[in-house]
Formats: C-alpha cells, structure tokens, sequence
C-alpha cells in the first residue's frame, strides 16, 4: 500500500492461475474464470464456476483460472478427491 497526497492506493493485486501446472499470470484483457467450493448450502461439497468478476476474485478461497483446460483440471481434481474421500472407511 502507498500513500500518495493525502490519498491511500493499493496495489494492484496480480492473480496466478491454479491449474495443475500453470501458473500463468492474469493479464488486463484475458477472459478468466473463477472456481470455489463450498459444502454449506446444501450440506454436500459444490464446486462453483463463474466467468471472471473482481470481487469474487478478492474473496478467500476463489480461484483464479486461466481458461477451460485449466479449469477442466480442477474439476476433475475436486471430482476426485470427492469420490476419494466417499469411498474411504470412515476409521481412517
């Protein structure tokens, strides 16, 4: 954060996709999605996707996704660990 004048600005905050092995950083014009989990609402873990919108960006827990590969990773992490842990003996 830095003070100019009398006024505070913060930095501009830069965003890494979380694709497996990605990493790219968000340009000014890259059309991005977000993706979070919760399991809250309906009491069963839900994956959310949404196209990029910088509020959501900022909240924790929010993804930051490059593109449809990226985000078709993901999905299919969450989906597995999902199914991973269902199949689980519950005394582990």
């Amino acid at each position: 954060m830095s003070v100019v004048g009398s006024k505070t600005r913060i930095a501009n905050p830069f965003y890494r996709c979380a694709g497996p092995n990605c990493g790219i950083v968000k340009g000014s014009t890259d059309h991005w999605w977000l993706i979070w989990t919760s399991f809250a609402e309906f009491n069963k873990p839900v994956l959310y996707l949404c196209p990029w919108d910088e509020e959501i960006a900022n909240r924790e827990g929010t993804l930051h996704v490059c593109g449809e590969l990226c985000a078709q990773r993901l999905q299919s992490q969450y989906m597995g660990n999902v199914l991973e842990n269902r199949l689980r003996p519950s005394g582990e």
